[in-house]
């Protein structure tokens, strides 16, 4: 029997004001927190600290610039493309190991990130579907429950967390299967232990 990951996620709608300046949006879950202010995202996604700097376009996109655990380069754009968002951009440097390409739709979610593939649609209020992993013969079941609420997170927020989330690890069984990836918007904030994504299994 194939174990699950249960990722919960949770996002918090309310503005509180910080001393800082300009107020601080909260998003938290399972396994994240991130903290919005201003031009500013910081937090932990997959055990990874984040930080990344927002430059807004005047065609209304964003574009997110910054580092993963203080050692992986995030170049990151977003913009809305009728009902989807479309996040491009990479998570580290090395060549299609960190390309993102993702279409995020109330709807679907499909595209890329580094090698895995994902291909998730509507199925009541979640996205359910596969996660393509190389050296897996079979795709691993991928559902993302909660799809309103995922939707409801602003561009640049969802753009940062999308998908460094969908790094988190599975765990091989045997030598080609992979665990099932379990998304649930909703939930207390939490962690996962450090290098806790994909991007270490790269190095």
């Amino acid at each position: 029997m194939r174990t699950e990951i249960l990722l919960a996620l949770f996002f918090c709608g309310c503005a509180t004001t910080g001393t800082g300046g300009g107020p601080v949006t909260q998003v938290a879950g399972e396994p994240f927190a991130l903290s919005a202010r201003n031009d500013r995202i910081t937090g932990q996604v997959c055990g990874m600290d984040v930080t990344l700097d927002v430059r807004r376009n005047a065609d209304g996109g964003v574009a997110l610039n910054g580092f993963l655990d203080g050692r992986f380069p995030v170049h990151l754009a977003a913009h809305d493309e009728g009902a989807a968002r479309v996040i491009t951009g990479a998570l580290g440097t090395r060549a299609g190991e960190s390309a993102v390409e993702l279409r995020v739709r109330p709807d679907a979610l499909d595209g890329r990130v580094g090698f895995r593939r994902f291909d998730l649609r509507a199925d009541g209020d979640k996205l359910a579907g596969t996660m393509q992993i190389p050296n897996a013969i079979e795709p691993s079941e991928t559902v993302l429950d909660g799809r309103a609420q995922l939707a409801s997170l602003p561009l640049d927020t969802q753009a940062a967390l999308v998908p460094t989330l969908l790094t988190c690890n599975v765990q091989p069984v045997g030598r080609w299967g992979r665990t099932s990836l379990f998304v649930r918007v909703g939930g207390p904030a939490g962690a996962l232990p450090h290098q806790s994504s994909s991007l270490y299994q790269r190095e």
